[in-house]
């Protein structure tokens, strides 16, 4: 829910964690949002975990791990990936690769700039895909869960996408040469999926447009609703950890 979320990353009362976790470790664990993680590569051992608790209760859910080429040259990628591997399980591990660990391009941290296929040798199925394109993630994301729900786990899924700026606000990304940024930039995901709903649907250049101020007003409102949001109390702060 985009209001509760734009709260919990201004920091208020009205967040998903209450405005404890912000955005480096926000979480919904009522919709199976197990959350987000400050460490890089942290969030990956959690995630096979999830999807050991998904084996162990016998349900169809599909856990879903979320992380970056530079996390991916951590120890526990590979411990993780194993892991998961020779018990099965039911694990998309989504390495969305935007080229850059902070300022250190893929071509200079890896001989092999194509990371999926470093799953391969763990014996796990691995794609490509263009990160860009809504369409092609969704597709093959789709394979991939029907593969975990069939006992085909765990799936690999590297999601070529480019950064469109440096790691954080006060980094201006002078390492990323300009016809790249400018290449990637002209191929933004956003940009893309309105030429798909142009091409491959019934849709207007009015109903696009529609879509995309609706979009912006929801945006927009809940900016709104978290910024008249109150921050939390001082004396709330401790709660949590008193109770465990």
């Amino acid at each position: 829910e985009l209001k509760k979320m734009v709260a919990e990353v201004l920091g208020r009362e009205a967040g998903y964690c209450r405005g404890r976790g912000g955005s480096m470790h926000i979480a919904d664990i009522d919709t199976g949002n197990i959350g987000a993680n400050g460490i890089v590569g942290g969030g990956i051992p959690i995630g096979v975990g999830a999807g050991l608790g998904i084996r162990v209760r016998g349900t169809d859910q599909v856990a879903a791990i979320f992380f970056s080429d530079g996390a991916c040259n951590n120890g526990v990628f590979a411990e993780s990936l194993n892991l998961a591997a020779i018990w099965d399980l039911p694990v998309i591990f989504v390495l969305e690769n935007n080229q850059y660990a902070v300022s250190s391009p893929i071509e200079e941290m890896s001989r092999i700039p194509d990371l999926y296929k470093r799953a391969e040798g763990y014996g796990v199925p691995a794609y490509p895909v263009d990160g860009n394109d809504v369409l092609a993630v969704y597709e093959k994301t789709t394979e991939a869960i029907e593969m975990c729900r069939a006992g085909k786990g765990p799936v690999m899924i590297e999601a070529k996408t480019y950064r469109h700026g440096g790691h954080h606000v006060n980094d201006p990304g002078l390492y990323m040469p300009k016809d790249r940024l400018e290449y990637y930039k002209n191929h933004d995901p956003v940009k893309i999926a309105r030429e798909h709903l142009l091409n491959q649907s019934d849709c207007t250049e009015q109903e696009v447009a529609e879509i995309e101020e609706k979009v912006n007003q929801v945006m927009y409102e809940a900016i709104e609703f978290a910024r008249n949001s109150p921050y939390p109390a001082v004396d709330s702060f401790l709660e949590e950890v008193k109770q465990y």
